[in-house]
């Protein structure tokens, strides 16, 4: 199984209200309608941004971020491929989107650093990371610090994990289809919080600036990860 995961930024001819209710009715009525476009897709969800996040200063210019899954990388490529996506959904992508503003890629199946409860419920919110290796390190090495060091690291920390219901990671692909993705990032990273006031109060423990700080330096380029606030997923396939 693939996921294509997609950081979206609204059409500029939209305003936030405008772009939200327009993605969540307009666009979500059109993927499901269009059966040859919808039939290759298991799931596919939408994480809207948060009110609050459009005023943090160091704004990611970003309104979104959706997910699909897909059986293989075949159902992806036929999905792209369509008719229903060349005559309903695309056009309907342009309205909505700026397109030259997305981040996307393809990525492996989530692995679980943090498992959470099967049932999530309650008001959570979720924090997306878009990541980017060091120039130094060569692609294997980045997964592998990641999957291997990194997550154990912040998941065997109990003052920081306590804050945190779930925690993802997700991959990019290598090979033929990373090329398909816009932008040179290398995964994203996906936790679950039962408010932004977890956010804030994860972010400002001693062992954040001890342990974690500090390895994000060892595998992380500097000032590249992008991340963005947003509501509990809105399942429209799946």
């Amino acid at each position: 199984m693939v996921k294509l995961i997609c950081f979206v930024k609204r059409n500029p001819a939209l305003s936030v209200d405008e772009f939200h209710r327009h993605w969540r009715e307009d666009h979500a009525r059109v993927i499901v309608d269009t059966p040859d476009f919808a039939e290759h897709i298991v799931r596919y969800e939408q994480n809207h941004r948060l009110p609050r996040d459009y005023d943090r200063p160091d704004d990611p210019d970003f309104d979104g971020v959706a997910i699909q899954w897909f059986d293989s990388p075949a159902a992806f490529l036929a999905m792209i491929s369509s008719d229903g996506y060349r005559d309903r959904v695309a056009p309907d992508e342009a309205a909505l989107l700026d397109g030259d503003g997305l981040a996307w890629m393809l990525t492996e199946t989530e692995e679980a650093v943090i498992p959470g409860p099967e049932a999530r419920g309650g008001e959570l919110c979720k924090v997306h990371t878009l990541i980017r290796r060091r120039s130094d390190l060569t692609i294997d090495a980045f997964h592998r610090h990641w999957r291997e060091v990194h997550g154990p690291l912040f998941r065997d920390t109990p003052a920081l994990a306590r804050h945190v219901v779930r925690y993802e990671q997700n991959h990019r692909v290598e090979g033929e289809l990373r090329e398909l993705g816009s932008g040179d990032f290398d995964g994203v990273a996906i936790q679950w919080l039962r408010s932004p006031d977890d956010l804030v109060a994860m972010a400002t423990e001693p062992a954040y600036a001890e342990k974690i700080a500090p390895d994000n330096g060892r595998f992380l380029e500097d000032f590249s990860r992008t991340w963005l606030l947003t509501g509990p997923e809105e399942v429209v396939i799946g």
